[in-house]
C-alpha cells in the first residue's frame, strides 16, 4: 500500500486545484457535489495518502461514481492521469473490502469462458421469464418491478441475441483481392461481448464492410471478454487473466491489425492492459500488438475504402463514444465515411463528445445519475431532427435507446458499421 501511496502523491502533486474539471464533468453537472468532481475525489484520495483518511465502504461508493470517461484527464491543463489514480485507488478499495457477490460471480464467470457462454445461452432461452416486449417492439422490460439496474423503473434493454457472432459468421471470412485474388491484409477482430452475444448483426456488419473493402478477417477462437468491467471495479487478478489470455490469442496470429467495433474493448487492448499485464513476457507481447490495434473506421480510413456505396436516405446524427474519442483518438473517421453515402444528411449534434451516461456497470450501479446525464443526450439528438443516432459502442447505443424510449423518440440508434454495411449493401442491389 505504501508503494501506492507514493504513486497517488505523485499524480495529486500535479492538480493545482483549478476546477477545470468542474466544467466536464457529467457526474457534477448532474449533481452539483465538489466531491463527485476530478478535484473533490483527488482531495479525498490525499487524505488517504497522508493517513487522515481511511479506505472506508464511503470511499469505495464515492470513488465508484465515476464514469470514466477520461472528459477531466483530456482537459486536464496540469496532465493529472486521473483515469489511472482512480483504478489503482479502486484496486486498493476492492483489496481491502471485496465486491458485492454479484461482482465477483460475474467475474468468476468471465474467466471460465465456456461457462461464460453457456450461461448467456440459457438466458437467451430463459430471458422471456423476466422480461417481455417493450411496446412498439424497441426492445423489452423487466415483467416486475425488479429494484436493480434500473428495471423498477422500466428500463428499455436489448434482449440477448438467439444466436452468437461465431454461429453468424465463420472463423474466417475471406475477401477478394482485386486483380492479384489475394486480400490485402489479414485482420484479427476483436468482438467483444456485446457484439458477440447482444448486437450480432453490428459484429457481422464489421466483418462485412472489411471483406468489402478486400481484407481477410479472423474470428480468434480463444477470445475473452476484454476484462474492463473487472478491472474497473477493481478486480485486477480476474482482469490480468483475461488480458494475457486475449494478447496471447492475438500475438498468435501473425495478423496484420486487431480491429474493434468497441470503443471500451479498442481502448483497453490498446492502451488500458499496460496497467493490468505485470508478467513481463507478458507485457512484451502486449506491447507489440498494441500498436496493431484499430476501431474499424479508422482502420478503413487509414488503409483505403471504396465509396461505391449505394444510397441511403437518412438524416443522421453521431454520438462520440467516450473511449473512442479520447481513449483511442477516434473522431473524424466515422464521420467522414457515413457523410461519403449518397442520401445522407448529416448533422451535428451539440456536445456530440459528452458522455451518454452509461459507462458499462456505472448504470446498472447508479440508473438514476446515469438516465439525468442521458437526458441532455437525448435532447441533444432531438434538437438535430435525425431520424437515425449512429455511434461506435455498443453500451452507447443500449443506453440511448432507453433514452430515446423513455423520451417516445422515434429516433433509430443503430452502430456505425451497420449503417456503413447498409450503403454497401444498396450498393449491390443497384448493380
Amino acid at each position: 500500500m505504501s508503494d501506492d501511496r507514493q504513486e497517488w502523491l505523485g499524480q495529486i502533486a500535479k492538480c493545482v486545484r483549478c476546477g477545470s474539471c468542474r466544467s466536464v464533468c457529467p457526474v457534477f453537472k448532474a449533481t452539483g457535489t465538489e466531491n463527485f468532481t476530478a478535484r473533490g475525489k483527488v482531495k479525498l484520495i490525499e487524505s488517504v495518502a497522508e493517513g487522515s483518511l481511511d479506505l472506508t465502504r464511503v470511499l469505495q461508493e464515492r470513488m465508484g461514481s465515476c464514469l470514466m470517461c477520461k472528459a477531466c484527464e483530456s482537459g486536464c491543463p496540469s496532465g493529472v492521469k486521473t483515469g489511472e489514480l482512480y483504478l489503482s485507488v479502486r484496486r486498493a478499495l476492492a483489496e481491502r473490502h471485496g465486491l458485492p457477490l454479484a461482482k465477483k460471480l460475474v467475474f468468476g464467470a468471465l474467466t471460465y469462458r465456456r461457462l461464460f457462454e453457456m450461461g448467456l445461452s440459457l438466458g437467451s432461452v430463459f430471458q422471456h421469464l423476466v422480461l417481455k416486449d417493450a411496446p412498439g417492439g424497441a426492445g423489452k422490460v423487466s415483467r416486475f418491478p425488479i429494484p436493480a439496474a434500473g428495471l423498477n423503473y422500466r428500463r428499455l434493454l436489448p434482449p440477448l441475441a438467439p444466436k452468437p457472432l461465431r454461429a453468424m459468421v465463420p472463423a474466417v471470412s475471406s475477401a477478394g483481392g482485386g486483380a492479384t485474388g489475394r486480400p490485402r491484409a489479414r485482420v484479427a477482430f476483436f468482438p467483444g461481448c456485446m457484439l458477440s452475444y447482444v448486437y450480432p448483426g453490428a459484429g457481422k456488419a464489421v466483418v462485412d464492410i472489411l471483406t468489402a473493402n478486400g481484407v481477410e478477417v479472423v474470428l480468434p477462437e480463444a477470445l475473452c471478454c476484454c476484462g474492463v468491467p473487472a478491472y474497473t471495479s477493481g478486480d485486477f487478478a480476474a482482469a490480468r487473466y483475461l488480458a494475457g489470455r486475449n494478447v496471447d490469442a492475438l500475438s498468435a496470429g501473425g495478423f496484420d491489425a486487431v480491429i474493434t467495433g468497441c470503443a471500451t474493448c479498442g481502448s483497453a487492448l490498446k492502451h488500458e492492459y499496460g496497467l493490468v499485464i505485470e508478467d513481463p513476457q507478458e507485457r512484451e507481447r502486449w506491447e507489440n500488438l498494441s500498436g496493431k490495434v484499430h476501431d474499424v473506421a479508422q482502420y478503413l480510413a487509414d488503409t483505403g475504402y471504396s465509396t461505391d456505396f449505394g444510397e441511403v436516405r437518412a438524416k443522421i446524427t453521431y454520438h462520440d463514444p467516450c473511449h473512442l474519442i479520447r481513449g483511442m483518438g477516434v473522431a473524424q473517421a466515422p464521420r467522414d465515411m457515413l457523410k461519403a453515402i449518397p442520401g445522407v444528411e448529416f448533422a451535428e449534434m451539440k456536445d456530440a463528445a459528452s458522455c451518454c451516461g452509461c459507462a458499462g456497470s456505472f448504470s446498472l450501479t447508479h440508473y438514476g445519475m446515469s438516465r439525468t446525464i442521458n437526458d441532455a443526450k437525448i435532447k441533444a439528438i432531438a434538437d438535430t431532427g435525425a431520424q437515425t443516432l449512429v455511434t461506435g459502442c455498443s453500451a452507447c447505443r443500449m443506453h440511448i435507446a432507453d433514452g430515446l424510449a423513455r423520451n417516445t423518440s422515434g429516433v433509430e440508434a443503430v452502430h456505425t458499421a451497420q449503417f456503413i454495411a447498409k450503403a454497401y449493401r444498396a450498393a449491390k442491389k443497384r448493380a
